[in-house]
C-alpha cells in the first residue's frame, strides 16, 4: 500500500482515522485501475464507511483526489527543506521524485479527466524547488525582476521536462537525462546570477 501519506496530520483524532482509511482505501485502488473505473461505492465498500460520511469530508472523487495530492506535495515538501536543494540538478530529482515513487498511481491521475489537478500542484512543488534554490545561492548580483524572470524560466523547463518525461512513459534514464540538462541550462544565464560575483 502506498505510503507517502502515514506522516499526515490531521485536525481530529477521529477525522485522521476516517479520512486516512479513505484516502488509503482511494490510493490502493488507483495503483491497480485508472479514477475513471473506481466508484465512491466501492471506496465506502471496501474502506468500512458510509456514503453519507464519504461526502461529509468530500464532495466527490475529485475533491478526494485533490485532497490526496495536496498531502503528497505537502509531505514532499516536509521532507526537502529549503537548504536540501544545492543544485539545479536536485530541483529536477526533486520533481521527478513527485512521480516515480509511485508510478502507477500518478500514471493513472495523469491520464484521467483529472489531469489538471495533479498538473496545478506539480507545478507548486517545481515553484518550491526553484525557490529554495535560487534563494540558497550566495551574493545574488541581479535585479529582483532579473531574478524573477529566470526563476520563471527555470520552472517552466522543470515543469515541462517533467510532464514529458511521465508522458513518454517515465523512462528509467530520467537521471541521467537530468544530470545532461541541468549541466547545459546554467551556462544560459550569466555566472553573476548563480555564483555572485565571485566566478568569472
Amino acid at each position: 500500500m502506498p505510503s507517502f501519506l502515514i506522516k499526515i496530520v490531521y485536525n481530529k483524532p477521529m477525522s485522521k482515522n476516517i479520512k486516512y482509511t479513505i484516502e488509503q482505501t482511494f490510493l490502493e485502488l488507483l495503483s491497480h485501475r485508472p479514477i475513471s473505473e473506481i466508484t465512491i461505492k466501492e471506496i465506502t465498500t471496501k474502506s468500512g464507511v458510509n456514503r453519507n460520511t464519504f461526502y461529509y469530508h468530500y464532495k466527490n472523487l475529485a475533491d478526494l483526489l485533490e485532497s490526496v495530492i495536496r498531502k503528497m506535495v505537502d509531505e514532499i515538501i516536509v521532507n526537502q527543506p529549503l537548504s536540501t536543494n544545492n543544485s539545479l540538478e536536485d530541483c529536477f530529482l526533486s520533481a521527478v521524485n513527485f512521480a516515480i515513487t509511485n508510478r502507477k498511481i500518478i500514471n493513472n491521475i495523469y491520464h484521467s479527466t483529472n489531469r489538471a489537478i495533479f498538473e496545478r500542484h506539480l507545478w507548486h512543488i517545481c515553484d518550491y524547488s526553484i525557490s529554495s534554490f535560487l534563494g540558497s545561492l550566495p551574493n545574488q548580483n541581479t535585479s529582483p525582476v532579473e531574478l524573477d524572470v529566470i526563476k520563471d524560466i527555470l520552472k517552466f523547463e522543470l515543469f515541462g521536462f517533467t510532464i514529458d518525461w511521465i508522458n513518454h512513459g517515465m523512462p528509467s534514464d530520467v537521471t541521467e537525462k537530468i544530470h545532461i540538462l541541468t549541466a547545459n541550462l546554467l551556462p544560459k544565464y550569466p555566472n553573476k546570477v548563480f555564483y555572485g560575483n565571485n566566478q568569472n
